[in-house]
């Protein structure tokens, strides 16, 4: 029953308009400028209701270029909302080459062309908005968000710094101000591009876009606490963001609050059990808490889910402080597999020193000269293959050993005490060989 009341109350609807349409037809027989005005207040009204079908069906058989400059503008906001973004564009063009001057069919055509990805053809219709108007809010802000788009942030910077002073609470235009000043490659701009950051924030607190932004910028100068804050935030207002968690986690990391960090990785890796490298950092500082079975737990799932070789080199440290060496050793040699080139000899170094710490020298050794032949200025490798020879009493080598790694790192400060060690080595294995030929003799 209510199915049929419904059908009767469709069918009306159609008959009604059918009649409208059908008067209004035989009404314009007689005064045709009093039916122009008749049809345009109904295509209005279906506009205003959403019936954009309706609207774009009262015109299927009137010419086009008998359109009033009116009646095109309404027809391209329906077929706007119909999606038939193209077809707008030819009515708005046709509204504004008949009135100009009017602001508000140039903004739609202006809008229209934006749409449709013709930004030359879009900057061209706002700068003539602007040339009859230049404080028109709309035409100004859309002009900057193009040459934000096409990242000519000169440009963007221009217009954003007018709408600010137009409006100094208009946090969009702070927002989009403080982002074209930061990715701007005019250094000085930073300190100026935060500031317009807090503003954002200051007169909207609940805009993400501007705290994710804001917390970003903080966070790569080294103000964690000030990043975090914000990141904070940005999680009460987004509790279901996963990354807001991690972020938070991450500048918990940098001050070496591991615990703090944990917990909200825990979080981030509860939301998203999809993201490699929060289970990494989570794997991360576990390990700074000497909790070396969680890191590795956190570690194998950042390595199910991607095959990076950090991972791996990861799993490796975290299973030689449990002294699984056979484990170390064999997640090291999954990681060489995977590195590039250039980090080859790093990866030997690793195995190289985990075999060092069990004393296993000879395959410390062979693993040491592996990673030389890879890096050779890789000063740890030298240095620990003149140790190796020491130890294994092989003298004359290891004392070869020790004036290479002179010669090769004499200038290098950070080896300093290194190089005075060999030195001092040196004279030493002179005596040692002297002492064992006598033993021996």
């Amino acid at each position: 029953m209510g199915g049929e009341m419904k059908s009767n109350k469709n069918i009306l609807k159609i008959y009604t308009t059918i009649f409208l349409i059908a008067f209004q037809f035989c009404y314009a027989q007689v005064n045709p400028s009093t039916y122009s005005d008749s049809l345009l207040t109904l295509n209005k009204k279906f506009y205003n209701e959403g019936k954009f079908k309706e609207a774009v069906e009262l015109y299927n058989k009137i010419n086009f270029e008998k359109l009033s400059a009116e009646e095109l503008f309404y027809l391209g906001l329906s077929y706007t909302n119909l999606r038939a973004v193209l077809k707008a564009g030819q009515y708005f063009k046709k509204a504004s080459d008949l009135l100009p001057g009017n602001i508000g069919y140039k903004l739609q055509l202006a809008r229209n062309n934006s749409l449709l990805g013709k930004a030359n053809d879009a900057i061209s219709n706002y700068n003539d908005i602007i040339q009859i108007d230049s404080n028109y809010v709309a035409a100004v802000y859309e002009l900057g968000l193009i040459y934000f788009e096409k990242r000519e942030f000169d440009w963007a910077i221009q217009f954003f710094n007018k709408l600010i002073k137009i409006n100094p609470n208009d946090f969009l235009s702070r927002y989009y101000l403080g982002y074209s000043m930061l990715l701007s490659p005019n250094p000085n701009l930073a300190e100026t591009a935060a500031k317009h950051l807090e503003h954002s924030v200051s007169a909207n607190p609940e805009y993400i876009p501007a705290i994710s932004l804001l917390a970003s910028n903080k966070f790569s100068l080294q103000k964690y606490y000030d990043a975090n804050a914000l990141y904070s935030i940005a999680r009460k207002l987004r509790p279901e963001n996963a990354n807001f968690y991690f972020q938070s986690g991450l500048c918990y990391e940098r001050l070496k609050q591991y615990r703090d960090a944990v917990n909200l990785y825990v979080k981030a890796v509860t939301l998203d059990t999809t993201d490699a490298n929060y289970f990494d950092h989570l794997g991360y500082s576990y390990f700074n808490l000497t909790m070396y079975d969680s890191a590795i737990a956190a570690y194998k799932s950042a390595s199910l889910l991607e095959d990076n070789p950090t991972y791996f080199v990861n799993l490796g440290f975290a299973y030689a402080k449990l002294d699984s060496t056979n484990k170390s050793i064999q997640n090291f040699e999954k990681a060489l597999k995977l590195m590039p080139f250039d980090k080859i000899g790093y990866i030997y170094n690793q195995i190289a020193a985990v075999h060092y710490s069990k004393n296993n020298f000879k395959e410390s050794k062979k693993n040491y000269e592996k990673s030389f032949v890879y890096t050779p200025q890789n000063p740890d490798a030298l240095f620990y293959i003149a140790m190796i020879n020491d130890k294994q009493k092989d003298f004359k080598t290891a004392s070869a050993a020790y004036k290479k790694f002179i010669e090769m790192f004499s200038s290098d400060s950070t080896q300093t005490e290194r190089i005075n060690y060999s030195q001092k080595m040196i004279k030493e294995l002179i005596r040692k060989r002297v002492l064992y030929g006598n033993k021996r003799n």
